[in-house]
């Protein structure tokens, strides 16, 4: 990646085969030659040290075998949410000719063309899409300002669970753009949340299910985003109903205590699992 070399990466979610870390560090590690990114794994049993090396203190981590140090071109920072819709869900089946037919995946059903222009035809398709998985797709935002809306109008579903989504602002940029969006699923994205940010301005007019686990959020921090203050008293509401919920001692009256969110979820809905992302393992080279 063109950008490593400076501090924007930072904070920024990466993959690499398969397995998540944030980056907490770029630079130079002596005595070794050249620019190394400091990573600091969701997985503790995949890194090496606490960010040292040779006594040297370059980050921080909360495990002591949470992290390492990774050259930049083993490291994949992801691609946008369009980027990511269109790897899913354009052609299966290759255009060799024009004139052929072809299959396009609309969800879980294929649709046979004869005939098309591909890009026409595959912009057309993006259109008619009201539910996306994207799970494990390495998204790590919403890319061109507009594009999502112009390209995918219609999305009413969309699981963007463990992806590289690293901040509210980045949620905010895509879900923005789906005007009819019902249903979102960020779990297992280390979302960093901050309180009364400006940026928590964003609007979700027909949100109705918002699901959070695994994403290290707490109550108090979801119940201060006024954007999703609707959303947050439904949530009440329903676990008030949940026999389960309420033996947890979760809600007491008017007061959401702040425990972990680690369970939202809804009976009327599910995501369909798409297909594992397949990795070449390779070989990384981590200090």
């Amino acid at each position: 990646m063109n950008d490593t070399s400076t501090l924007d990466v930072i904070g920024r979610r990466v993959e690499v085969n398969g397995e998540h870390a944030t980056v907490r560090f770029s630079g130079v590690v002596p005595p070794v030659a050249g620019l190394w990114l400091g990573v600091e794994w969701d997985n503790p049993a995949r890194g090496k040290h606490d960010g040292s090396h040779e006594g040297t203190v370059y980050f921080k981590c909360r495990h002591p075998t949470g992290g390492s140090f990774i050259r930049p071109n083993k490291v994949n920072f992801g691609v946008d949410f369009l980027t990511a819709v269109k790897n899913r869900y354009m052609l299966e089946d290759g255009p060799e000719e024009d004139g052929k037919d072809q299959i396009v995946i609309i969800g879980n059903k294929p649709v046979e063309t004869i005939g098309f222009d591909s890009v026409i035809k595959q912009q057309s398709q993006l259109n008619r899409l009201q539910e996306i998985s994207l799970r494990s797709c390495v998204v790590n935002g919403a890319g061109d300002k507009g594009a999502i809306a112009k390209a995918c109008p219609n999305v009413r579903k969309a699981d963007l669970s463990r992806n590289l989504l690293s901040s509210w602002d980045e949620v905010l940029g895509i879900a923005d753009q789906l005007a009819h969006l019902e249903v979102l699923n960020l779990s297992e994205n280390k979302l960093n949340f901050p309180s009364g940010s400006p940026s928590l301005t964003g609007k979700f007019p027909a949100l109705k299910v918002l699901v959070l686990n695994r994403t290290g959020i707490t109550w108090a921090e979801f119940g201060s985003c006024s954007p999703l203050f609707i959303l947050y008293s439904w949530v009440r509401k329903w676990a008030r109903r949940s026999l389960a919920w309420q033996r947890l001692g979760f809600i007491s009256g008017t007061t959401v205590f702040c425990a972990r969110l680690t369970d939202l979820t809804h009976p009327e809905y599910s995501f369909s699992e798409p297909s594992a992302n397949k990795h070449n393992p390779g070989e990384v080279v981590c200090l």
